[in-house]
């Protein structure tokens, strides 16, 4: 895979995973070499990367969105 392959068709979109549980938001957003991740509950939030250079993390996402939609 080119570096140009791993570059994410829209920088800035953050995803909304679905199902992960009652007053948890969790979000992810396509980086180099795998996945920033987002976990949000009530005040406090925790922010990681998932190393996944195929990209192969696949669940379910509810919905898509520039970050400025959703925090």
């Amino acid at each position: 895979m080119s570096e140009a392959d791993d570059t994410p068709q829209h920088p800035g979109e953050w995803e909304l995973i679905e199902g992960t549980g009652s007053g948890i938001r969790q979000f992810r957003q396509r980086v180099q070499g795998g996945w920033l991740v987002l976990v949000a509950l009530e005040e406090s939030n925790s922010t990681v990367f998932l190393p996944d250079p195929a990209h192969g993390w696949n669940p379910p996402i509810k919905v898509s969105r520039k970050r400025s939609d959703f925090f």
